[in-house]
């Protein structure tokens, strides 16, 4: 885990923050601190440490992009393929694969620019579907799996 912040936003939803405060704690999960993901490369991730600049390139079978509660055109899909009316990315609401193979949206990123109609509580089947889509067919895009959620932040 990435995370530009020196410890979990305090605006993390309370029955959360404890499970994923566990697993950084027993080891589960590493953790880069105050650190940014400035490139997603086809096997592996380069992070910018802040605020001395140091680079780490990481080895990464696929990338989560959690955008947090604003999501912004940089997650990327960009603007291309979005609904100007809705905000909506084009995509296939029973995958939620983009028109982009191999990239999937979740969570708030699908409900564009309406940020109160999804939320964790009733965009959690997202992940299932996505998760079926690429265990049935295995995504064409060299990039991997990147899929933009909204689980950081209420």
């Amino acid at each position: 885990m990435v995370h530009f912040l020196s410890e979990f936003d305090r605006g993390v939803k309370p029955w959360i923050l404890p499970d994923i405060a566990n697993r950084v704690k027993e080891g589960r999960v590493a953790v880069r601190w105050c650190s940014r993901v400035v490139e997603i490369r086809r096997s592996e991730v380069v992070v910018r440490r802040d605020p001395d600049g140091e680079r780490e390139t990481i080895p990464a079978d696929f990338v989560l992009a959690l955008t947090g509660y604003t999501p912004t055109s940089r997650c990327s899909i960009g603007r291309r393929g979005v609904d100007e009316t809705s905000g909506v990315p084009r995509h296939a609401p029973e995958t939620m694969e983009t028109n982009v193979p191999g990239v999937y949206i979740a969570g708030v990123l699908a409900s564009g620019f309406d940020a109160n109609k999804i939320f964790i509580e009733n965009g959690r089947e997202h992940g299932g579907r996505i998760c079926d889509h690429i265990k049935s067919k295995p995504p064409e895009s060299p990039w991997g799996v990147i899929a933009c959620l909204d689980i950081v932040r209420p």
